[in-house]
């Protein structure tokens, strides 16, 4: 059945005002490759806090514009109440997102979510912090301490045998930005290592000031969460000195055919490639998959991605792919530059381990998608 209109669910960002339509460019990019050309409606759902409003958005696109197929940018907790509509209506849901808030529930059929897998990279950059027992200060931004990073990096250096020595979280406010006690904590904590957990403007406003310390501020290695080491970002700040590694879903020095064609498409149409237009270079490759067949399974589908080989788990519902070691340096420029040292092969069973964990206790924590402030 052919793919004739696609709903996409558009959302706000101050940090990353052009998120909404970098995602669109990367879906209309990858399918016009293939000669598809749908016609495509939008809906706006603001910083996608509110379920209920998703919903309306989708459920309008789909009585007004019998739209075929629903994409948007949508975490796994906000998208949930989908799961009914795409059940009632049959219509398969594409859902992106940076995999910073993992799942409470699994979806039902025809719900696909398309992850960036941050989550379960801020384990692995947890396991680095803290191998060999060591001692980690841990620093996060106020922001990033309402998702699941945080937590997964405790997870993974209590895994290694570290320990948090330390606690450092950033206030939300650029006036009142300051790293004073972080700065207490590097002298009397006796850390080892500091896991990093920042995004956003406030990721800036950190390495900004570790840079003011002149090296003060830098004696020991970071570990840094994958949304401090996002490409836009990076471009624009001084390198502080110091040793800076990451994990990442993504990065533009990746070699593999399928990052070949994606960077040249992006680069002929005028882009810069980031991690938004390959969500929606993914979502456009699952289309091609549906205008051939709308009701097939995606579950268990495997294709080929910017990232590499990516599967959709048949239980998850959620992709999984390799991630990436990946170092902050200086560019010619001094300006913060990211460099990949090689992949990290994730497998189904690690997969179900991170989306399933159960987590007891009260949950607290911000509503709007990550990334959407």
């Amino acid at each position: 059945m052919a793919v004739n209109t696609i709903g996409v669910l558009l959302p706000r960002s101050k940090d990353y005002p052009s998120l909404g339509f970098d995602l669109l460019h990367g879906v209309r990019s990858q399918l016009s490759q293939s000669g598809i050309i749908p016609r495509f409606v939008s809906e706006n759902i603001g910083f996608g806090e509110n379920p209920a409003l998703i919903y309306a958005r989708a459920e309008k696109m789909i009585i007004e514009n019998d739209v075929d197929i629903i994409i948007g940018y949508i975490d796994a907790t906000n998208a949930a109440p989908l799961g009914q509509l795409a059940l009632a209506t049959q219509r398969p849901f594409l859902l992106v997102d940076a995999g910073m808030r993992l799942p409470l529930q699994t979806p039902g059929p025809y719900v696909y979510h398309i992850t960036l897998q941050g989550a379960h990279a801020c384990r692995i950059a947890g396991e680095m912090a803290g191998g060999n027992g060591k001692k980690v200060l841990m620093a996060t931004s106020f922001y990033d301490g309402g998702y699941d990073g945080p937590s997964a990096y405790y997870e993974g250096l209590d895994s290694a045998g570290g320990s948090v020595c330390g606690n450092y979280i950033s206030g939300p406010k650029e006036s009142e930005f300051n790293i004073k006690h972080y700065m207490s904590l590097l002298e009397f904590s006796g850390a080892q290592s500091i896991a990093a957990c920042f995004s956003t403007y406030l990721a800036t406003l950190f390495l900004q000031s570790l840079k003011k310390e002149n090296g003060k501020a830098t004696p020991l290695p970071f570990y840094c969460a994958p949304f401090m080491a996002e490409e836009q970002l990076l471009g624009n700040i001084d390198h502080p000195g110091g040793e800076f590694h990451a994990v990442v879903p993504w990065a533009s020095d990746i070699d593999n055919p399928a990052q070949h064609e994606f960077l040249q498409r992006m680069k002929d149409t005028g882009k810069r490639a980031n991690v938004f237009h390959l969500l929606g270079w993914e979502a456009g490759c699952l289309v091609k998959i549906l205008s051939e067949d709308r009701a097939i399974a995606l579950e268990g589908y495997c294709y080929d991605s910017p990232r590499g080989l990516t599967t959709i788990h048949p239980d998850t519902h959620h992709t999984y792919t390799q991630l990436y070691k990946a170092r902050i340096v200086a560019g010619d420029d001094q300006k913060c530059r990211l460099v990949t040292d090689g992949s990290i092969n994730i497998t189904a069973d690690e997969h179900s381990r991170i989306l399933g964990r159960k987590i007891d206790g009260i949950l607290s924590g911000w509503k709007n998608n990550y990334l959407c402030i």
